[in-house]
Formats: C-alpha cells, sequence, structure tokens
C-alpha cells in the first residue's frame, strides 16, 4: 500500500478509494485486522447477518437450467429464426 502510494498516486487513490474515505492508512490497517482477530478469538461462533436474508432472495430470480430437449429445442427455434430471416 505504501510502495503504490510512493509509486502512483493516482492508482493509489483509485485502487484504495474506500480506505481514503474511511480514513484508514497503512499504518492503521495492521491495527484493524488486529482488532478483528481480537474480537473473532473472544467470541468465535457465528452469527448471521441481514447479508444472508438478502442472498436468499435474490437466488429465486436466478435461472433455472435448461433440460438437454430444451437446449435442443432453443436451438433448433433459433435456426429455423435464421433461415427465415435469410429468407427474407
Amino acid at each position: 500500500m505504501d510502495a503504490l502510494e510512493e509509486d502512483d498516486e493516482e492508482k493509489y487513490k483509485r485502487q484504495f478509494a474506500k480506505y481514503i474515505d474511511e480514513d484508514v492508512g497503512s499504518d492503521s490497517l495492521e491495527d484493524l485486522y488486529r482488532e478483528a482477530h481480537e474480537k473473532i478469538r473472544a467470541d468465535p461462533s457465528f452469527t448471521p447477518t441481514d447479508k444472508q436474508a438478502n442472498y436468499d432472495q435474490t437466488k429465486e430470480h436466478k435461472d433455472h437450467k435448461l433440460s438437454r430437449d430444451e437446449r435442443k429445442a432453443r436451438v433448433t427455434e433459433k435456426l429455423r429464426q435464421i433461415q427465415e430471416d435469410r429468407a427474407q
């Protein structure tokens, strides 16, 4: 982080923009990780967050996989459409 800041200021600002917004420098980053590890060691049990509930909702919008017959029908339909377009 320090080396990039010394070498290329613009690239540093672009790559670490969120850290700069939060006033986290390379010196305080080590302290931040140390505090996080201490908290994990104090209570290592898993506690679910709101992100997990949101993740379940996003999975509902994913398309289901097509079966082999459905894929073949889709390809056939595309080929038929191409042939019609060329005929016109």
